[in-house]
C-alpha cells in the first residue's frame, strides 16, 4: 500500500486540495470554490469532497492516506487546532478544524497559518529544497512570511511568529492596517508599490505611460499595470520597482542579519518582475548585513507558484506525526 498525506489549502475564496507523497511531489490535485457564506458544515463538507477528487485524480484510496495537513489564514492554535474568527472565513468562531476533518478522514489532521505552511512548502520541495534554514516572504496585497530553522518551523510561543510583514522599516513611516506605522508591508507589497507610483507620478517628478494606461485615474492604478509598464521600457515604472526593491532590502538585511538564513525565497506575483526587482533587493540586503551571513545567502525566487501552500500543508503534517 502507498502512503500519501493530503494537503489542504483553505482560502476565503477557494479551496486547494493535493495527495502529495512523502517525497512532496503531487500526485492529484482539486480545486472548488469555498462559499463560506453557505456555513461551516457545507465548507468543511466541500473539503471532504475535494479530498476524494484529488484521491480519485491521484489514483489513490482513502486508505492510502497517513494524515492531512491543512493551512488556514489566521488567528489559529496551530498546536489544539482552534481557528479563531479569520476574517477571510467569516462567521467561524473557536472551530475546531483540526479535530473535524480528523473525525471526516480517520486520520490525524493538523492546521499552520497558511504563510507557515506556503514556506513549508518551498523548504521541503521547491527553492528551499536542501537547506536547513530559510526565509520566505510573499509579496501580495500584503507581506506574509515564513521562516524555518534547523528544519523546523518557527511558530513562536503563540504561533505568531514571522509577520515579516510587519518588520519596522521606517520610523513614523506609512500608517499600515495593524495600526502601526512603517511595516515593511506598506511599501513592499504590491499596495505599497502601487502607492510608491500614485506618490512619484503626484510630484511630477518623471514621465510615464501609467496615467495614460489608468486613464489619469490614479485610483484605478494597479500593480500589474506597472509590471507591463516596465516591460515596455517606462523607466518610472522601472524605478518605482527598484524603489520598492530597495525597502525590501532594507527588511531582508535585518533577517539575514537575525536568523543568518542559507536561502531568502521571494514568492507573489511581483516576483514576475525579475532582475529589476532582484537586483535592487541584492543590492540593498548586501549592504545592510554583516559579511559573514551576506556571503552566505541567496535571495531567490519562489519555485512552487500556487501549489507551496498545499505541498506545505502536507509536508508540515508528515514531520509533525513523526
Amino acid at each position: 500500500m502507498s502512503e500519501v498525506i493530503v494537503g489542504l489549502d483553505l482560502g476565503g475564496t477557494n479551496i486547494k486540495t493535493a495527495i502529495v507523497d512523502r517525497e512532496g511531489k503531487i500526485l492529484g490535485k482539486d480545486s472548488r470554490p469555498t462559499l463560506v457564506e453557505e456555513g461551516l458544515e457545507k465548507v468543511l463538507g466541500r473539503m471532504e469532497e475535494g479530498v476524494n477528487a484529488a484521491l480519485a485524480d491521484a489514483s489513490q484510496q482513502r486508505g492510502d492516506v497517513v494524515a492531512a495537513g491543512i493551512g488556514i489564514p489566521g488567528p489559529l492554535n496551530w498546536r489544539t487546532g482552534m481557528v479563531f474568527s479569520p476574517p477571510n472565513l467569516p462567521g467561524w468562531k473557536n472551530v475546531p478544524i483540526a479535530k473535524l476533518m480528523r473525525e471526516r478522514l480517520g486520520v490525524p489532521a493538523y492546521i499552520d497559518n497558511d504563510a507557515n505552511v506556503a514556506c513549508y512548502g518551498e523548504f521541503w520541495s521547491g527553492a528551499g529544497r536542501g537547506v536547513e534554514s530559510m526565509v520566505m516572504l510573499t509579496l501580495g496585497t500584503g507581506v506574509g512570511g515564513g521562516i524555518v530553522v534547523f528544519g523546523k518551523l518557527l511558530r513562536g510561543i503563540d504561533g505568531t511568529a514571522a509577520e515579516l510583514g510587519h518588520l519596522c522599516v521606517s520610523r513614523g513611516g506609512r500608517k499600515c492596517n495593524c495600526g502601526a506605522k512603517g511595516c515593511l508591508e506598506t511599501y513592499a507589497s504590491v499596495t505599497g508599490l502601487v502607492r510608491t507610483a500614485v506618490e512619484g507620478i503626484e510630484k511630477g517628478k518623471k514621465k510615464t505611460i501609467l496615467k495614460d494606461m489608468c486613464k489619469g485615474k490614479l485610483k484605478k492604478l494597479t500593480g500589474k499595470m506597472i509590471s507591463d509598464a516596465a516591460r515596455e521600457g517606462d523607466e518610472f515604472s522601472k524605478w518605482v520597482f527598484v524603489e520598492t526593491g530597495r525597502w525590501l532590502g532594507v527588511g531582508i538585511g535585518s533577517m539575514i542579519n537575525m536568523l543568518n538564513p542559507e536561502k531568502v525565497v521571494l514568492g507573489g506575483g511581483m516576483i514576475a518582475a525579475g532582475d529589476v526587482l532582484f537586483n535592487s533587493v541584492r543590492e540593498t540586503a548586501m549592504s545592510q548585513c554583516f559579511d559573514v551571513p551576506g556571503k552566505r545567502v541567496e535571495i531567490v525566487p519562489a519555485g512552487l507558484g500556487g501549489d507551496a501552500g498545499v505541498i506545505g500543508a502536507a509536508g508540515s503534517a508528515l514531520e509533525r506525526m513523526g
